[in-house]
């Protein structure tokens, strides 16, 4: 992939963060629409929503952005002749339709799992990979399923599915905005469990070998792009290259570069990744 260029903009909260990601809680510019029907935000320009960090999709390394999500990003640019630009959004403000709906960004990659709620909301791309929930937790905990967790304190991300999933159980849960903040708090012991994408929880594992991944669940989640409802050029070319990966072998080398050990349960067959 090509190096991710330095955005213009910004707001200096999450620059101090991502200091290569361009942030704005304004709307597009006056230029939008204008490169051959494709309604960007801004001409010339593929301004994506995301939420950093969240690997392996997207995260700040060496000051570049990087990640799965990253990778389909900048494919997409590429074939849109444009550069991307990205804004490191709350996943509230991205998961409610907000970022979208107030013309931030052409595209949300986000970590995001489709759901019947978001659907309502947001128009979601053709699925990209699956991601399960999975219990995480110390080694010395002694736990060897949900069923042990009793009223331990377990972390979740707000507004995820691993929320919404913790209390369908009954948990005793932690809510915190960034899955980085989950991570640090079970590290230093903070909480004694967390709930969390298998993605997150392996990314986990190799931050720190203490951490092992008691549980899995069969949440069937898929994850996905979105734009707003009512789709948009960008999104029918997001699928068209989805569609052309699957089919040239780049999508499977794409899951396994960052999925790699858990690639296989990651990948989603082209008869299943559809939303048409």
């Amino acid at each position: 992939m090509t190096s991710r260029r330095a955005g213009r903009r910004s707001y200096i909260a999450a620059a101090a963060l991502l200091p290569l990601l361009a942030v704005s809680a304004c709307g597009g510019s006056d230029d939008s629409g204008s490169d051959d029907g494709l309604g960007l935000v801004e001409s010339g320009v593929l301004t994506v929503c995301t939420t950093m960090p969240a690997p392996p999709f997207e995260f700040e390394e060496d000051g570049e952005a990087k990640g799965l999500e990253i990778d389909l990003a900048q494919a997409l640019a590429d074939r849109l002749e444009v550069e991307p630009e990205y804004i490191n959004s709350p996943f509230e403000s991205i998961q409610s339709a907000a970022a979208l709906d107030t013309g931030q960004c052409d595209i949300a990659l986000a970590a995001m799992t489709v759901t019947e709620e978001r659907e309502s909301k947001m128009q979601f791309s053709d699925s990209i990979v699956y991601d399960n929930l999975a219990l995480m937790a110390k080694e010395d905990a002694g736990y060897s399923s949900i069923d042990d967790l009793g009223d331990s304190k377990v972390g979740v991300q707000d507004a995820t599915t691993s929320s919404e999933f913790a209390a369908e159980q009954g948990l005793t849960t932690v809510q915190f905005e960034a899955s980085s903040l989950l991570q640090q708090s079970l590290q230093a012991g903070q909480i004694e469990a967390g709930i969390a994408n298998i993605s997150l929880v392996l990314a986990v594992m190799q931050a720190d070998d203490s951490v092992e991944l008691v549980e899995s669940f069969d949440t069937d989640e898929h994850l996905a792009a979105a734009v707003q409802t009512g789709g948009s050029p960008v999104l029918d070319e997001f699928n068209a290259l989805l569609a052309e990966m699957r089919e040239d072998g780049s999508y499977d080398e794409l899951v396994e570069e960052w999925f790699e050990d858990a690639a296989d349960a990651a990948k989603v067959p082209a008869e299943e990744a559809s939303r048409s």
